[in-house]
């Protein structure tokens, strides 16, 4: 594919990072248009939850990557440690931020349920752009494979493995791009209409999300050849796919307990 999308001299522009940069700007703008429905009153406070996002996402995916691929004793960790191209695990950005908005929430007396539809409704599109950029840069990539769509990878400054170029892989990052982009449209149009009424309590849209790219991840994991294995046949995305299961499973109970409780007088 394309990792460099342009280049003059030793100056390199890489189309990861310009997806990447694409989708926060929508996702951004989209979040800014529901600043109010969160209770986020000055923009102060949206920028610095912005922040705290990119934040906790970056920090989160870049340890759970160290964890899975890096160990500390491996001569490169301190060299990917501090890099800011070397590898970054989704689902612990995807932890990090809930850990972060919690927080977030917590000092600025926010309803963490209520902004974290918000995120989660943003989520599944900004990562369209992130699949996309992985397909360009070559990393997550999938299965060799003998289906008539599958992609060759020839140029060597891709992030795929040496002995994967030029074989027919499936395009595992085109997949999920393809799901991602029908989650965010099934949480647009299917749950998010019910939050913003009051017919469903805050909280369901992020369950129903965790839940979904629970399911999508394990399944994602069979076509993927970059998965670290982890025990009883899983991977390690299985395992963490299991958790956000749990984790959507203990955020509906925890909505609809919330939604149960008695207002206080004022």
């Amino acid at each position: 594919m394309h990792p460099v999308l342009f280049q003059l001299g030793e100056f390199r522009l890489y189309s990861y990072g310009v997806l990447i940069a694409l989708g926060g700007v929508l996702s951004t703008a989209f979040f800014s248009s529901k600043r109010a429905r969160m209770g986020i009153k000055t923009d102060e406070d949206f920028w610095l939850l912005v922040n705290v996002i990119l934040f906790a996402g970056f920090f989160g995916g870049r340890v759970l990557f160290l964890i899975e691929y890096v160990p500390l004793s491996h001569p490169a960790f301190w060299d990917s440690a501090f890099s800011f191209n070397k590898g970054f695990s989704v689902l612990g950005g995807f932890f990090g931020i809930v850990g972060g908005i919690w927080l977030f929430c917590r000092r600025k007396g926010l309803e963490f349920f209520r902004v974290q539809d918000y995120a989660s409704q943003v989520a599944p599109f900004w990562h369209v752009f992130g699949r996309l950029g992985c397909f360009a840069a070559g990393c997550c990539f999938g299965r060799v494979t003998d289906m008539p769509w599958g992609v060759t990878f020839t140029d060597p400054h891709t992030m795929i493995s040496p002995e994967l170029l030029g074989r027919a892989l499936h395009p595992a990052q085109l997949y999920e791009a393809a799901a991602d982009l029908v989650l965010a449209a099934g949480l647009y149009f299917l749950i998010l209409p019910k939050i913003e009424s009051g017919r469903w309590p805050p909280g369901l849209l992020a369950a129903a999300h965790f839940a979904a790219y629970g399911v999508l991840r394990f399944f994602m994991e069979y076509f993927r050849a970059d998965v670290v294995p982890l025990a009883a046949g899983l991977t390690a995305g299985q395992g963490l796919s299991l958790g956000l299961l749990v984790l959507a499973a203990a955020t509906f109970w925890a909505a609809q307990k919330a939604s149960r409780r008695p207002c206080t007088p004022t």
